[in-house]
């Protein structure tokens, strides 16, 4: 068949095989009898034109499988399913909703609970997907403070992955916490003491940890008392065994170190919002053996990277990236050694890898 013959039965079949609509949210005032469906934009989400709801608000502790969530409801836990409203819309990140979320739920219909709305997000902690196009993926919503932990040995310490933690921690409007755990492998006390003397005087809390002979403990709990806390870090820096001193009814599950790479196992498989017997809840997440940041926050890392904001304020131009401007703050408080050499270099890398 000629080609003038193919396009000539495609337009005579009635079919529409291609449509290329400027602006996808012209659909959404067209009549519903016209057959046309699309996924609409994600802010257009909270509004509803469903009647006969009772909607209570609620918070979301875990989330299962096929899209049903474990919400606190008062001073009970319910399942509660998304709503179909809901996946109608496209929203930015990778999934709907996440643990720490704040949701309107409607229990008219009870037990058949459906969370209607998502109620705007305070702040979040977000890691990306890789490649070229990097999909948000939202770890935790709504949380006063992210628990950097780090081990000593068993894993190897990795100042690198500290900064870039801090810097996911500005980004996302959290409160950092750094805690060095297994510190009943350090010999030498004041390697560590040089190490953290530079985030200890930007104000950046440290608190040195050993789940073995109880140190810092008490010191971290405090810390927490009455906040929404995360703890996020490598694999096998002991999360888990932290915890698990802080609150022992919880029993989380440890795992050991490879003998091959040092690198942790995986014990937390997914994440869960647990009410803290002091006051405020912990949200245990995976360990993340990577942590990336969206390529777009690269213009923000010459302000946000820790210690580097009261120098960059004496800086020429505004978008200093400091690394060969003229009348550099940051570059002058590396010449002063105000800023070690090791922290720019590690700058240097986490810029260059955006």
């Amino acid at each position: 068949m000629k080609q003038k013959d193919k396009k000539r039965s495609i337009r005579q079949s009635g079919k529409l095989t291609q449509l290329n609509l400027p602006d996808m949210d012209v659909l959404d005032d067209l009549d519903p009898e016209k057959g046309y469906k699309t996924r609409r934009s994600g802010h257009k989400s909270d509004v509803s034109y469903k009647r006969g709801m009772q909607l209570e608000k609620g918070r979301i502790r875990e989330i299962k499988s096929n899209y049903q969530n474990i919400v606190e409801l008062g001073k009970e836990l319910i399942v509660a399913s998304l709503s179909g409203r809901l996946k109608q819309f496209q929203f930015e990140t990778h999934i709907l909703c996440s643990v720490g979320d704040y949701v309107e739920v409607d229990v008219s219909n009870v037990p058949d609970y459906r969370i209607e709305h998502i109620l705007p997000r305070r702040n979040t902690l977000s890691r990306y997907g890789g490649g070229s196009y990097q999909k948000q993926v939202i770890v935790a919503a709504n949380i006063d403070q992210v628990v950097i932990t780090v081990s000593w040995r068993q894993p190897l310490i990795k100042p690198g992955l500290i900064d870039r933690y801090l810097c996911i921690a500005a980004i996302d409007g959290l409160d950092p916490i750094i805690v060095i755990n297994k510190m009943d492998l350090c010999e030498f006390e004041e390697d560590v003491d040089e190490l953290t003397q530079y985030y200890r005087r930007i104000g950046i809390p440290v608190v040195l940890c050993s789940t073995i002979t109880g140190r810092g403990i008490p010191e971290l709990k405090d810390l927490l008392r009455d906040k929404d806390s995360v703890f996020s870090g490598q694999s096998g820096t002991g999360k888990s065994s932290i915890i698990n001193a802080l609150e022992p009814d919880l029993e989380l599950a440890t795992g050991e170190i490879s003998n091959f790479n040092e690198k942790g196992r995986h014990t937390t498989t997914q994440a869960i919002l647990l009410p803290w017997s002091f006051g405020g809840h912990l949200l245990d997440t995976p360990g993340l053996k990577t942590v990336n940041l969206h390529s777009d926050s690269k213009k923000l890392i010459p302000s946000v990277f820790p210690g580097f904001a009261e120098f960059a304020a004496k800086c020429r131009f505004r978008d200093c990236t400091h690394t060969h401007e003229e009348q550099c703050g940051v570059l002058e408080a590396l010449e002063a050694d105000l800023i070690p050499i090791e922290r720019y270099d590690s700058y240097l890398r986490l810029y260059e890898s955006l």
